[in-house]
C-alpha cells in the first residue's frame, strides 16, 4: 500500500514545490496574462462598441437613404408634371399658332385673289375698251365711205365678236 499512499516527506516536497511554482507563475506569468486577457477583453468591447456604432450609423444612413428616395421621388413627379403642363402649352401655343398663321394665308390669298381678279376686270375693260375704239373707228371709216356698207360691216363685226 505504499505505492498508493503518499509520505509525508513527498506531500511537503511537492506542496514547497507547488507553492515556489504559484509565487513564480503570479510574479513572472500570471500579470502578463492577466494583462493580455484584460486587453483582449478590451479590444473585445471597443469592438463590439464599434460594431454597435457602425450599426446604428448604418441605420441613420438607410433612414437618410429612404428619406432622399423619397424626396427625389416626389421631385420627379412634379418634373413630370411640368413637363407635361410644358408639353400642353406648347402644344396649346402651336395649335394657336397654326390657326392664326392659317387665317393669315386665307387673308392673303383672299387679297391676292381679290387683286388678280380686279387685275382681270381692268384688262377685261382695256380690252373692251380697245375693241370698242377699234369697232368704232372702222365704223367711222365706212360711214365716210357709204352708209349702206355700214350697217352690213357692223352685222359682220357684231358676228364677229360673237
Amino acid at each position: 500500500m505504499d505505492l498508493v499512499t503518499p509520505s509525508i516527506g513527498l506531500i511537503v516536497w511537492h506542496t514547497i514545490i507547488f507553492v515556489i511554482l504559484i509565487l513564480f507563475l503570479s510574479k513572472y506569468a500570471w500579470k502578463p496574462i492577466i494583462n493580455f486577457i484584460d486587453q483582449r477583453e478590451e479590444k473585445i468591447r471597443m469592438s463590439i462598441e464599434k460594431a454597435e456604432k457602425i450599426k446604428e450609423e448604418l441605420k441613420n444612413v438607410e433612414n437618410k437613404k429612404n428619406k432622399i428616395l423619397k424626396e427625389t421621388r416626389i421631385k420627379r413627379d412634379l418634373i413630370l408634371k411640368e413637363a407635361i403642363q410644358i408639353r400642353e402649352k406648347i402644344k396649346f401655343k402651336a395649335k394657336e399658332e397654326s390657326i392664326i398663321e392659317n387665317k393669315k394665308i386665307i387673308e392673303e390669298t383672299k387679297r391676292d385673289i381679290q387683286i388678280k381678279k380686279k387685275a382681270a376686270i381692268h384688262k377685261l375693260k382695256n380690252q373692251i375698251g380697245d375693241i370698242s375704239i377699234k369697232i368704232a373707228e372702222k365704223i367711222l371709216k365706212k360711214e365716210l365711205d357709204k352708209t349702206h356698207k355700214q350697217d352690213k360691216f357692223i352685222k359682220e363685226l357684231v358676228d364677229k365678236l360673237y
